[in-house]
């Protein structure tokens, strides 16, 4: 399911704003956190305004291979700190682009980045539309890159097992 609502809003990339971005009423955010070669990446789905989140937690190493494993989602608040640091990071990428000028130019990154967990999936959503993550994390602006990591960061419990 989370993978229709990903490629769905992935498909609605859009440029950055003419005028500097404010944090409106709506702001949204759909990340992938606690990437890992061993087991699937844990998500979550969390709301800029009220800091309401929804998140499927990566599993232990000791389960990621059980079959039987489930990971439920779980419901929360982040709290204000955490929240606020998070929406500085948001607004930043809407205000200086989610992809390096290289890749927006159509012209190869300098650097390529290998990632054994596998690229991250990030959606921003705002009430004008959505930005979605390049597929190549090489071409992930250091803003993107700062956010993806204020939002592992803020649900690290969740996964470092």
């Amino acid at each position: 399911m989370f993978a229709l609502l990903v490629a769905t809003l992935a498909s609605f990339q859009s440029a950055i704003p003419a005028q500097p971005y404010v944090l409106g009423q709506t702001a949204w955010i759909f990340s992938t956190i606690g990437h890992s070669e061993f087991c699937p990446a844990g998500n979550v789905r969390l709301d800029l305004t009220t800091g309401v989140y929804s998140l499927t937690p990566r599993a232990a190493r000791s389960k990621c291979d059980d079959l039987s494993l489930e990971r439920p989602a779980t419901t929360g608040r982040l709290a204000l700190d955490r929240l606020s640091s998070i929406q500085m990071a948001f607004v930043r990428v809407f205000n200086e682009g989610g992809e390096i000028p290289e890749c927006r130019e159509g012209e190869k990154p300098e650097t390529i980045i290998i990632n054994n967990g596998g690229t991250p999936i990030m959606v921003l959503m705002i009430g004008a539309g959505a930005m979605s993550a390049p597929e190549k994390l090489s071409c992930w602006s250091k803003a993107l890159t700062d956010l993806h990591d204020q939002v592992d960061k803020a649900f690290a419990s969740n996964h470092e097992r």
